[in-house]
């Protein structure tokens, strides 16, 4: 049997509702929404990132790339200004985007994992929360 208190928690930025809606109604059905934090502004998930102490982060950040406001690419960079909770923060880059100056820009962020294209797959979100 599974320990859910270890399981991980993933802050979504987003600005696509009906991805992030689809994603939400899947994990719930394997009863995981709860691990999941939404945010279709990247300034409401840095603001909520700022807002906890180190033991509340999120493990994981799934982030896109282009989105009105504050994209992608502006959230990195207050992000890395964040030197106390980087650390604890590994980000995920989801984006539509096939540019490699894109990707060449967000993988010299040392917290971003990965660039992968869209949609993810409900599998690779329930395993960053499983793992």
């Amino acid at each position: 049997m599974e320990a859910k208190d270890q399981y991980k928690k993933i802050l979504l930025i987003d600005d696509d509702e009906n991805l992030v809606n689809t994603y939400s109604a899947m994990l719930e059905r394997k009863n995981l929404a709860d691990y999941l934090i939404p945010f279709s502004d990247a300034s409401d998930g840095l603001s909520y990132i700022q807002s906890k102490p180190k033991a509340d982060l999120p493990q994981y950040i799934v982030l896109d790339l282009y989105m009105p406001q504050m994209n992608g690419f502006e959230f990195l960079k207050r992000f890395q200004q964040l030197n106390e909770k980087q650390s604890e923060v590994e980000i995920f880059v989801c984006t539509s985007s096939k540019k490699k100056t894109d990707r060449d820009k967000v993988m010299q962020y040392p917290c971003v994992s990965a660039f992968i294209q869209k949609p993810l797959s409900i599998d690779f979100l329930e395993l960053l929360i499983k793992h």
